[in-house]
């Protein structure tokens, strides 16, 4: 699994009018549609990786380019068309209660799969990428939209997006499955933002590989933790002492002593380790080994039909429904040879630009 990058997303509240809405869903099913039979469900899968094509895709059909509000339309819509299509790639989870869903709706997908490991795969890794996010990347968002993407050979994107509500933005994150096997460290593709956090601590990071391996390192020797005034390690015997001001969850501690995790998985797998067990152990572990943990935040920083709001253009409804039957023309020709369809798409494409005027059957 792979985090192929990271935007940051002002939050917005409400929703887009119900007529745009219903719009997006039809855009938002073809656009994906055409290029799954174009291409392959798998590389529809991989683009939603992107977390720069994901963001034109959403400007595509309609929605603003810095809101929050574009992760869950785009999903949501996505979701919809989906559940009413027949489509060789599935939506599962999204925002809010829909999170809780997702097991459910992959399984409800599984009949369609060679084999039943495969949604199995998809539940647990999926799972893997939100305690991943939500606690070995502490940038102070938390997470309230978890959406899968996926074909049903088993590969898939995740996108997850977090909430700051002091600073009153989202952050959105990207996972895939289809460029790297490593589920915890990551390469960075991504959309880049003036509003870098001060005090992230990114254990996914190359930066902190030693530190992922401190962790597992001290859980072994389970050093001895007091409470104190001073940050300082002192040897009794053989025994380290650590004595903390820090807020330490004592208890869950004990029990991760107990159990002896193998990896960083298992670390964040066990019940009831959240962000508090997993920074105190990551402390613990830098004041002993003296290797300093990288607190540098994971950053890097597209309108066709015009946005809800009316930036930068308000949305012209009747180019919408042009656009939407021309794709509707394009999908029901599907298996033209690829001259004629590159050919209705240069038509389209004069028709934007004014050059000509192009009447699209009505299908």
């Amino acid at each position: 699994m792979e985090r192929r990058g990271v935007s940051y997303l002002p939050l917005h509240y409400g929703k887009p009018p119900e007529n745009l809405y219903r719009k997006m869903v039809t855009l938002t099913g073809q656009i994906c549609t055409l290029i799954c039979q174009t291409y392959s469900p798998e590389e529809l899968v991989r683009r939603f990786s992107d977390p720069i094509w994901f963001q034109s895709l959403s400007l595509v059909t309609g929605f603003d380019w810095n809101s929050s509000g574009t992760t869950t339309t785009t999903i949501h819509a996505l979701k919809e068309y989906c559940n009413s299509s027949d489509t060789d790639f599935f939506v599962s989870g999204g925002k809010g209660k829909s999170m809780k869903l997702k097991s459910g709706e992959i399984n409800d997908h599984s009949q369609y799969m060679n084999s039943t490991n495969i949604a199995k795969n998809l539940i647990r890794e999926s799972d893997y990428i939100a305690r991943i996010d939500s606690n070995l990347l502490q940038d102070g968002y938390d997470l309230y939209i978890h959406g899968l993407i996926a074909d049903y050979r088993g590969n898939y994107s995740v996108i997850q997006q977090g909430l700051n509500s002091e600073q009153k933005m989202a952050r959105r994150y990207h996972w895939t499955n289809l460029e790297s096997s490593n589920p915890v460290e990551e390469q960075r593709n991504g959309i880049s933002s003036t509003n870098m956090g001060t005090s992230t601590m990114d254990l996914t990071s190359v930066n902190n590989r030693k530190i992922r391996d401190n962790i597992l390192k001290v859980i072994r020797e389970k050093p001895s933790i007091i409470r104190g005034n001073q940050f300082t390690l002192d040897s009794f015997g053989d025994t380290p002492v650590l004595n903390l001001t820090m807020k330490i969850p004592f208890e869950k501690i004990r029990e991760i002593y107990e159990y002896e995790p193998s990896s960083i998985m298992e670390l964040i797998s066990f019940p009831g380790v959240g962000k508090s067990t997993v920074r105190a152990i990551a402390y613990i572990s830098e004041i002993i080994t003296g290797e300093k943990i990288s607190m540098e935040d994971p950053i890097r920083y597209s309108y066709a039909l015009g946005g809800k709001d009316g930036i930068p253009k308000p949305v012209d409804h009747r180019d919408y429904d042009m656009v939407i039957d021309f794709f509707r023309e394009v999908l029901n020709s599907y298996g033209m040879n690829r001259s004629a369809i590159d050919e209705k798409i240069k038509k389209l494409a004069r028709f934007s630009a004014g050059q000509t005027e192009y009447t699209i059957r009505r299908v």
